[in-house]
């Protein structure tokens, strides 16, 4: 009967073969202490021998990239914040309906007039359909 193929997480994988790196011990003895097969504790070092070089440099690329998309998706956000906030403001004791109307009919007053009734609409959870949108 063949045995079911176990499958370790990374941080496993990271914590055997950091082991197997120093030397300490041999592949034998740590393959014996974490339950896995010589060959795949030298496998693992292999492997994080040659990458070793790439965590430092793409980390630093993934982390900047992360970053800026992050960076990216929170100043999006704010800007559709600030338009719901300056429409309330201007027209704080309005319904939904009146709100999403006030924001079609006040263009003169508005500089974005339509992005302003669509998060208007939006804030409120109206249609912009039921309104006579464009």
């Amino acid at each position: 009967m063949k045995a079911k193929r176990r499958r370790h997480d990374s941080a496993f994988k990271a914590r055997v073969a950091l082991e197997a790196m120093k030397e300490e011990k041999t592949i034998h003895v740590i393959a014996k202490e974490n339950d896995v097969h010589p060959t795949q504790v030298a496998e693992w070092k292999k492997m994080l021998a040659e990458n070793i070089a790439g965590v430092f440099e793409s980390g630093k690329r993934a982390g900047k990239e992360d970053f800026e998309k992050e960076r990216k998706r929170l100043h999006s956000k704010i800007g559709q914040l600030s338009v719901e906030v300056d429409f309330l403001e201007k027209n704080p004791n309005s319904s939904a309906r009146e709100a999403c109307r006030a924001g079609r009919n006040k263009t003169s007053q508005i500089e974005h007039p339509k992005t302003m009734r669509v998060a208007a609409c939006e804030a409120f959870g109206v249609s912009l359909q039921a309104h006579g949108a464009e």
